[in-house]
């Protein structure tokens, strides 16, 4: 039996915000939110920087988990669909709440490379770096053939040195 790896019906809220749920009925929201106050030293760059979140909508019912591919071509869609406007740059940082960021961090960086062929247009730079007693797991993704990439690269990279913080 062939594995469907098609994505997930996506469901657009708005022009910043996805909406999708699994067979298994858990329902996902993928957002896009202004990073530009963080790139306050990169005041040209600052108003095309976003973040990426996915949030898990029905936390307290029991679903069924595992690995779930489709979860992953899902994301890479949306964040794909984000990134053609070849403006815009995504800074994923891994949620830190239940200390599973580093698993967060090597899921979604693998699933870029897994669906290399789907998202060949995207520059995928990873950057972790340690503030005060906290490690920040961060991620940029930018189109290929955004303008302003490699700027914006350094500029990722000058937010994410560790002697910043």
């Amino acid at each position: 039996m062939a594995l469907n790896l098609q994505p997930y019906h996506l469901q657009r809220i708005d022009e910043l915000t996805y909406g999708f749920t699994t067979d298994n009925g858990i329902e996902y929201r993928c957002s896009f939110l202004s990073y530009a106050e963080y790139f306050i030293n990169h005041p040209d760059l600052a108003p095309y920087f976003f973040s990426f979140n996915l949030d898990l909508r029905n936390k307290n019912t029991k679903l069924p988990r595992g690995a779930d591919k489709r979860i992953a071509n899902t994301v890479i869609i949306i964040v794909g669909d984000f990134l053609m406007s070849k403006t815009n740059a995504v800074v994923y940082v891994c949620d830190s709440s239940d200390d599973k960021e580093a698993i967060r961090s090597r899921k979604f960086i693998s699933w870029f490379d897994y669906y290399e062929h789907s998202s060949s247009d995207i520059i995928q730079v990873s950057n972790n770096f340690k503030a005060g007693d906290m490690i920040f797991y961060t991620c940029l993704l930018v189109h290929k053939q955004n303008k302003r990439f490699k700027d914006m690269i350094l500029a990722y990279l000058d937010l994410t040195k560790e002697e910043n913080k």
